[in-house]
């Protein structure tokens, strides 16, 4: 009765127009339900890659933004989202999260089960349902998925590197470039090999071009390598011994995707940090290289592995073996300030991916595209930190005219 009595009072009080929205989201939640009326799904390149955006409205007025993982040209996440997510979510309560996501994997077990394209398109259906969620409970999400409210900023690294780590000038030249950034760490990748074997002479221009890179960072700079699960075991291991000696953060997917025993062995015999993740979907993938100790540490890529909750279970099962979690990331704006999210809920978190690719990045304006869309009321980015709203939801406001001049080439809006 009392919550019926603030409602209307609230309401008379306030400007219907500016307010409506607002008092139908209270109107549904005092009712106990609040239902999702349309799913809509467009393709766009905000960032260097194809991304596709989910827009889900609701009955209270309110709407949550998600965003795909990327593949080649948007139209398989699509695809699903709209015609498989789509009919399972009409009608539904966005609260009920975990269900949702539940029947829409076993939905789409046709199109490669837990992974692949179909997890691609229901994580970005799940990030936008956390928008709604956040939004119904006035919360930002961080806050609902609990362990970082304390922050309300998320430590970066760069995916970036020299043009050339044997020239000592262009070592520096990378340097000024990530201190004038701001930004106190980077994933640096050298290598791109035919064949999964590093020749002595190959290892030995790695120990120089990391070196090289050291000297001009610096001790208080930390520098990932990034092997991309280039190697054999035999060179993985050669290669951390060969760069042991400027301390890397990591080295980040040194073997093949897959785990077995070689895992094991190589973090056992590494004198550097071994780390993985990027190419790994759910728990079920996780579990083996967090159970058996097959790596010191593990990232996350939020669009690829089944969403925040989903993110949130893998990092808590590694913090039960006191493993560190990073987040892999090469998402547009809207899904970077999602993993973000997640990022601040983890005990253990060690650093967020964020590229610098596109002309506006370059510039110093934001991460992972033009962070303009998000309408966010505040910097992206600030001294090497994404920094978190404290709005509900993602904390976003779509700037959905700019994000038109994004559509991918024959692209129709949603409307």
């Amino acid at each position: 009765m009392y919550r019926r009595k603030f409602l209307k009072n609230t309401a008379l009080s306030l400007s219907g127009a500016s307010f409506l929205p607002y008092f139908n989201a209270l109107a549904a939640i005092d009712r106990q339900k609040v239902k999702i009326t349309d799913v809509k799904c467009v393709r766009t390149k905000i960032n260097f890659r194809v991304s596709p955006l989910v827009k889900i409205e609701t009955d209270a007025g309110i709407v949550g933004i998600g965003e795909c993982h990327h593949d080649e040209n948007g139209l398989g996440a699509k695809d699903v989202v709209l015609n498989v997510c789509k009919p399972i979510l009409m009608g539904q309560d966005p609260l009920d999260l975990e269900y949702l996501v539940f029947k829409m994997s076993t939905r789409t077990s046709y199109y490669g089960g837990n992974h692949g394209m179909a997890t691609h398109a229901i994580t970005g259906v799940e990030i936008a349902l956390w928008d709604i969620i956040g939004k119904i409970t006035g919360q930002p999400v961080h806050k609902i998925l609990g362990g970082g409210s304390h922050v309300d900023q998320v430590r970066a690294y760069v995916s970036s590197g020299p043009q050339d780590m044997l020239d000592k000038s262009s070592c520096a030249e990378f340097a000024e470039r990530m201190q004038s950034g701001g930004w106190t760490a980077a994933k640096v990748r050298w290598n791109e090999l035919d064949n999964r074997r590093l020749s002595n002479v190959e290892v030995d221009r790695n120990a120089e071009g990391y070196t090289n890179l050291r000297e001009a960072v610096g001790w208080n700079f930390d520098i990932a390598v990034h092997c991309h699960w280039e190697f054999d075991f035999d060179s993985a291991l050669r290669l951390a011994r060969a760069v042991e000696p400027i301390r890397p953060w990591w080295m980040e997917d040194p073997l093949p995707i897959a785990y077995n025993k070689q895992w094991v062995r190589l973090t056992e015999q590494s004198p550097v940090p071994i780390l993985c993740g990027e190419n790994l979907y759910g728990r079920h993938d996780f579990r083996p290289f967090i159970v058996n100790q097959g790596v010191n540490m593990i990232e996350i890529d939020v669009s690829m592995a089944g969403g925040l909750l989903e993110a949130k279970k893998i990092a808590d099962l590694a913090e039960t073996y006191y493993i560190p979690v990073a987040t892999h990331n090469v998402a547009g704006p809207i899904a970077t300030i999602a993993s973000a999210n997640l990022a601040a809920s983890v005990r253990e978190f060690l650093g967020h991916e964020v590229f610098l690719s596109t002309p506006e990045n370059r510039e110093g304006k934001g991460v992972n595209g033009d962070s303009e869309v998000l309408g966010y009321g505040q910097e992206m980015v600030k001294d090497g930190y994404i920094q978190l709203s404290d709005r509900p939801g993602l904390g976003i406001e779509l700037n959905e005219d700019l994000v038109k001049s994004y559509l991918v080439e024959g692209e129709d809006w949603w409307d």
